[in-house]
């Protein structure tokens, strides 16, 4: 409670300057507005007139966010951009959001895009960052426009920009804050009391078998004392399981300024939410500090930091398996009463967790405790040299760390313990990942006549590291507590003959090389073209099928600056546009062309008194044969914009065809397919400004 008071407090004591910060801020807005005279979007390592793009890219402001009360900028864009589909896993604090970008591409590899902060890769990055602090998302969709990042772009690329200062600027504080409560609001409806007994009597009197008749008799009574169910006290397990009042407080500090020659932005987050659900929760911090600076004319850096943390508190609402894990579940089955059998409801009943595998769902959740904390750092600088008028060279370097650590504990009541001799079981888990990205590009731009030109030439090198450590330790004292337990594991002490398991570990490299090519070509502001060529050899294939190549091209038709067209003052813009390119995915496990093997005590063997760990290769074979999985991707589209864009329609008609699967896990021989679909994307943009 003094969480909430405390941030109550915060908010009502700035709640007189956020509307002086507010006007400062719109004030400012306007004058950015006043100057944006042709909007522009990063697509391929460049930046480009929107109005000259070729492909199907999707963009939003941070203009068009910012003002979300959600700590999720993934959950900010949702239903913002055609053709993307943002859903959460579960609606439990800090769950996991998927994005998927014109549905799934891949049968067993990953269907995530590709995320790229401010130049450098950085996996599922919109869970980490704050609506309040992007400049700018844009997403590229088709096979012409994801080809340039070749073997990460098959899933579609999230391009996203950060916010930085403005030069000869003064220093600048912006506090933003929100608080919000959430409650459930449908819940399913179930049997009352009488209904559920006299279901529980039809069940275990249908088959006539006697030790069911007095399975029941034992514990509801005969049928002549049914009637009592009428009047017995309910118990709503839904509401004592996910009817909190969940409180959740924001809070963003943003300080920005700037000189002739440098600008600076520093924010700050933090994000304290509580979940419906007993014992849930989700805590975030994350600090961002960013600066630019102009060494001379010719030459320029950025180096950004970044740092998050955060912890989800609680084992959520359910997760795969039997209906004994599945919480939501169990609080729907679960006897709607109290009293009316031998063992008190508020108390654990074995012979009925037994024979229906349900639990107490209030004794469930107390006994399920679950901690998932994950840190994340960014660190990348920019270096741009402008070395002539017509071209500039581009270096990015940038390292991404993220720690990510899991500590279950499943007390005596579970199915687990259950399945341990009813004694507590712990998980714990660390895993650390650390990945070096280093891009270089030369830029040439040159207009001459009615010809614009723009080439880019590329080379981009990406280190990945990852280990893991898993522990699951069994047969802890049953009256140990989830604290004790973590810090204590060797309190857990195997009976005669028992053996723990063993510990885990993995390691998992990964390297990308890659060489990149693109080509744009201008012609009286009219007719364009763009060809874009990359290749990628990767570290997780076996020799002979390392590298992959992928091609692109689309073109594009502004009809709109025909001379037909040109002074409408009724369509601003029409364009037509078609693209062909291919794009891959090399997101599987390393060393798939290899056999490995795995050792458990469930493979174990008699040696002696004890039982001796086995080990087996698992449902994992060698393949290798494994290879690239690539999508050729053709689309049509057209842009339409009218009364000064104020309306914008843009159609688009995809055909996006799989040319190769071919990360099976358990065959060897390769599938090539020629499965196609086809998916239409229509979009309205409506933007009416009022005098």
């Amino acid at each position: 409670m003094d969480k909430r008071v405390q941030s109550v407090k915060w908010l009502y004591l700035t709640f007189f300057l956020l509307p002086v910060l507010a006007m400062a801020q719109e004030k400012e807005t306007k004058k950015e507005k006043e100057t944006n005279i042709d909007e522009v979007v990063l697509v391929g390592y460049t930046r480009v007139s929107k109005k000259d793009v070729t492909n199907a890219v999707s963009s939003v402001k941070g203009e068009a966010i910012k003002d979300m009360p959600s700590n999720n900028a993934a959950e900010a864009i949702q239903g913002r951009m055609a053709g993307v589909q943002v859903s959460l896993s579960e609606g439990s604090p800090g769950a996991d959001v998927d994005i998927v970008v014109r549905g799934g591409n891949s049968i067993t590899g990953s269907n995530a895009p590709l995320y790229i902060v401010d130049g450098v890769q950085m996996d599922n990055a919109l869970t980490i960052l704050s609506p309040k602090e992007i400049q700018s998302i844009e997403v590229l969709k088709d096979a012409s426009s994801t080809s340039i990042y070749g073997a990460r772009g098959a899933n579609g690329v999230v391009l996203i920009t950060t916010k930085g200062g403005r030069k000869r600027a003064k220093t600048s504080i912006n506090y933003n804050g929100f608080l919000g409560v959430r409650s459930i609001q449908n819940t399913i409806d179930v049997l009352d009391p009488y209904q559920y007994v006299l279901y529980q009597y039809e069940l275990y009197n249908r088959g006539g078998v006697q030790t069911d008749i007095d399975l029941f008799k034992n514990r509801y009574g005969t049928y002549a004392d049914l009637e009592k169910y009428k009047t017995i006290k309910r118990r709503d397990w839904q509401d004592e399981v996910f009817g909190r009042e969940a409180f959740n407080f924001t809070h963003n500090l943003a300080v920005t300024g700037g000189s002739d020659n440098s600008s600076f932005s520093l924010s700050l987050n933090n994000v304290q939410e509580d979940g419906i659900m007993i014992g849930s929760g989700f805590k975030r911090n994350m600090a961002n500090f960013k600066y630019d600076y102009e060494l001379s004319k010719k030459v320029s850096m950025t180096l950004n930091a970044r740092y998050s943390r955060q912890t989800i508190f609680g084992a959520g609402t359910s997760s795969t398996g039997s209906q004994s894990t599945n919480r939501l579940r169990n609080a729907v089955r679960y006897q709607p009463f109290e009293g009316g059998s031998t063992v008190n409801v508020d108390d654990f009943d074995p012979l009925f967790a037994n024979e229906t595998n349900l639990v107490n769902p209030v004794l469930l959740a107390n006994n399920e405790i679950k901690e998932n904390g994950r840190n994340d750092l960014l660190l990348n600088g920019t270096l741009e040299y402008r070395i002539t008028k017509d071209f500039t060279f581009r270096s990015v370097i940038g390292y991404v760390q993220r720690d990510e650590f899991v500590n279950q504990f499943s007390g005596p009541i579970t199915s687990l313990a259950r399945q341990n001799n009813d004694q507590p079981v712990v998980f714990l888990s660390k895993t650390q990942s650390r990945r070096i990205t280093n891009t270089n590009t030369l830029n040439y731009r040159k207009t001459f006549g009615s010809h614009k030109l723009d080439l880019l030439a590329g080379q981009e090198i990406v280190k990945t590291d990852a280990e893991s450590l898993t522990m699951n330790i069994k047969w802890f004292p049953k009256s140990i507590s989830a604290e004790e337990a973590f810090a204590n594991i060797q309190a857990a002490s195997p009976p005669s003959g028992q053996v723990q398991d063993i510990p885990r570990t993995n390691v998992l490299p990964d390297r990308l090389a890659s060489f990149f090519g693109r080509a744009n070509y201008i012609f009286r502001n009219k007719y364009i073209l763009t060809a874009s060529m990359r290749a990628d050899g990767s570290s997780v294939f076996g020799p002979g099928n390392q590298w992959g190549y992928f091609p692109a091209a689309s073109v594009a038709w502004k009809i709109n600056e025909e001379n037909f067209l040109k002074d409408s003052r009724t369509i601003s813009e029409l364009k037509l546009r078609a693209g062909y390119g291919m794009s891959g995915n090399n997101r599987i496990g390393a060393f798939l062309y290899n056999t490995f093997f795995t050792t458990s005590s469930d493979y174990g063997y008699a040696f002696g008194s004890n039982v001796t760990p086995g080990a087996t290769t698992g449902n994992i074979m060698s393949n290798p044969g494994v290879k690239w999985e690539s999508s050729a991707s053709k689309n049509a589209g057209l842009d339409f914009g009218f009364l000064k864009e104020d309306y914008m329609v843009r159609l688009m008609f995809t055909r996006p065809i799989p040319k190769t699967f071919c990360f099976w896990l358990k065959f060897r021989r390769l599938l090539d397919t020629n499965t196609s679909t086809r998916t239409q994307e229509v979009r309205l943009i409506k933007e009416l400004n009022f005098p």
